[in-house]
């Protein structure tokens, strides 16, 4: 770091505005704003939030106190604040305070042996649909061990993340993690816990970037570490997050910031970009990224090496309960049964984070298991080596202006322009994500003439899951759904004739070909505005590629008043896009209805 030029020279009025000394305070950029932790404990100045001078002379005399016999439970400032000291000894002239005493800090010391820290990981795991929260992906830090014959899933790892209460009412959960009303922090576990929960229960995959830190600075990111675990945060899902309190945690030992520091969002991907592009002493800060797979992703893996006559083979297994007398499967080859059985483990292994009838997953498990013993040893199938998974930081930016042109009923003409916040829609880019899939926060669109500048729409939240497994056996059975609310114009003819409404599809989908998929959904739709109603609809829609810049979107809907009182109400909507650049790219839309409104614009992408 730069700031080390004045080593052991500096007066505490002079390092009270060292910037690595604000981070290790969890200062916001800001300085008129208090730090981001609120334990009263962490800062042992009363001022010390907001005051860095302050905190600093709190700490050199928390440092200079005699360990007080009558409270052997009570740790030393050296110890609580193992990072504050390392940095302060170092850059601070402490000559004019005397020796410092000596202290034996146990705990800490039995903390650092436990955890053995000789490198930092990023880990990334991958949007789960299951959970608002975990929608954007998360973040957590591994603490690798030194010595590459211990086993990685016993490294210590460092999450960040809201305390909420057991059975949370998930409307007030969305809305306390939106507004604030959680208290957060930084907590400490193995890393097998989070590989088992995020990989094996969630089925979400990992991704692991390794850091190429310096033994020192690795040392002190320990030591902080070991300052913040137990402390208290405010949490705001859209920036105060785990991917924001991760890459200000790492920024400790940066010279440059991992997200701009005015950023009004934060998403795990965009640190990703971040660790990405970031150097360090002149090098990459990245040193490798590591692909870990789900329980999904290697039973994808096992079945795309399978042939077809193996694959239909294990279907006719399955779906005859594991009945390995199968005419068709004593034929083959022991290597093939050997190659089946083991596709067929990892399928039991997803189908019980799905299926609810434990006795027959037991039962089906003793049959497979039976199977197994009677086949020689070894691995007959290669594992995670045919992967087509991207790292989140290939993705797409997240957040996009737009403008364009519309034609409504072909006798008005407006200019459009829109905004999103994040993060994808069905056309986007599929690098890195989620295909067949929308995951949409704040976007609005606006339509201007001569006259007056208008809102077309607002969502608030538009999501949508259409993916289906690429697994097409028993018990691989997901619905589509659809869920989206904001504001509206009720019809293109009346711009001003806006409604609010929240609406929500289920259904199903079915996948052909490697980027196609069709899909049909029943749903209703409740709103309030210029109009108050409710209907019912149902659709039928199509996204396939057109080449490997461009997608199309089809969508057919009959709607019609919950009673069934009122003729139905056709709907048609088509959009096409064509990327032509990384972060540009080209719609048309054409929507039929009670009016017609055909649009063109241009989309960019950006993010923090």
């Amino acid at each position: 770091m730069s700031g080390h030029a004045l080593a052991g020279a500096q007066s505490p009025q002079s390092y009270a505005e060292n910037k690595q000394w604000r981070k290790l305070l969890h200062y916001p950029a800001d300085a008129a704003k208090p730090g981001y932790i609120t334990s009263e404990s962490f800062y042992l100045s009363a001022n010390g939030r907001r005051d860095p001078l302050a905190e600093l002379r709190a700490t050199i005399e928390a440092f200079y106190q005699e360990k007080d016999p009558a409270n052997p439970g009570q740790q030393h400032g050296q110890c609580r604040f193992p990072a504050r000291f390392k940095l302060i000894t170092e850059h601070v002239d402490l000559s004019s305070f005397g020796k410092l005493p000596a202290v034996n800090c146990q705990d800490y010391q039995h903390w650092r042996q436990q955890a053995d820290i000789h490198s930092l990981s990023v880990v990334f795991a991958s949007g789960y649909m299951g959970n608002p929260a975990s929608m954007y992906g998360h973040l957590f830090l591994k603490l690798n061990r030194g010595g590459s014959q211990k086993s990685d899933l016993l490294n210590t790892s460092l999450n960040y993340g809201a305390i909420v209460p057991e059975q949370e009412n998930p409307v007030v959960y969305v809305l306390r993690g939106i507004f604030g009303g959680y208290d957060a922090g930084y907590s400490d576990q193995q890393f097998y816990r989070h590989h088992h929960n995020y990989g094996d229960v969630e089925l979400r995959d990992m991704w692991e970037y390794k850091l190429n830190l310096s033994s020192d600075d690795v040392d002190l990111l320990a030591a902080h570490i070991w300052e913040v675990l137990g402390n208290k945060f405010d949490y705001y899902f859209i920036d105060e997050n785990c991917a924001f309190h991760i890459a200000k945690l790492l920024e400790l030992v940066l010279t440059e910031p991992l997200i701009a520091n005015d950023s009004l969002w934060v998403i795990p991907s965009a640190v990703a970009k971040g660790l990405e592009q970031a150097s360090y002493r002149g090098n990459p800060l990245l040193e490798n990224i590591t692909f870990i797979p789900s329980r999904e992703s290697v039973l994808h893996d096992y079945y795309r090496q399978l042939t077809p006559e193996q694959k239909a083979i294990a279907g006719e297994l399955i779906n005859n309960e594991f009945d390995f007398a199968n005419k068709n499967y004593r034929q083959l080859a022991v290597k093939e049964q050997k190659i089946i059985v083991e596709t067929l483990f990892q399928y039991q292994n997803v189908i019980k984070q799905k299926q609810t009838d434990a006795s027959v997953l037991k039962a089906n498990t003793r049959k497979l298991m039976r199977e197994r013993l009677k086949l020689p040893p070894g691995r007959a199938i290669a594992k995670g080596g045919n992967s087509e998974k991207k790292a989140p930081h290939l993705g797409m930016k997240p957040s996009k202006y737009s403008f364009g042109l519309a034609d409504i009923d072909g006798s008005k003409q407006y200019l459009t322009s829109g905004f999103r916040m994040t993060y994808f829609d069905d056309l986007s880019s599929s690098v890195a994500r989620n295909p067949f899939a929308n995951l949409e926060m704040l976007d609005v669109e606006f339509i201007t003439d001569d006259n007056n500048t208008r809102l077309l729409k607002l969502d608030l939240i538009d999501l949508d899951s259409l993916h289906t497994p690429g697994v097409p056996w028993r018990d691989e059975n997901p619905y589509a759904w659809s869920v989206r609310a904001g504001y509206e114009a009720l019809n293109y003819a009346c711009l001003d004739c806006g409604i609010y409404f929240i609406e929500g599809d289920i259904g199903k989908s079915y996948r052909f070909g490697k980027n196609s998929l069709a899909y049909g959904m029943l749903g209703g739709k409740a709103f309030a505005g210029d109009r108050d109603d409710v209907t019912v609809s149902g659709k039928l829609g199509l996204l396939t590629s057109l080449g490997s810049k461009a997608k199309m979107k089809l969508e057919l809907q009959q709607a019609a008043r919950l009673n069934l009182s009122q003729s139905y109400r056709h709907r048609f909507y088509t959009e096409i896009n064509y990327q032509f650049a990384p972060d540009w790219e080209l719609r048309f839309l054409l929507e039929r209805s009670a009016s017609t409104l055909v649009g063109l614009k241009m989309n960019y992408y950006w993010g923090f």
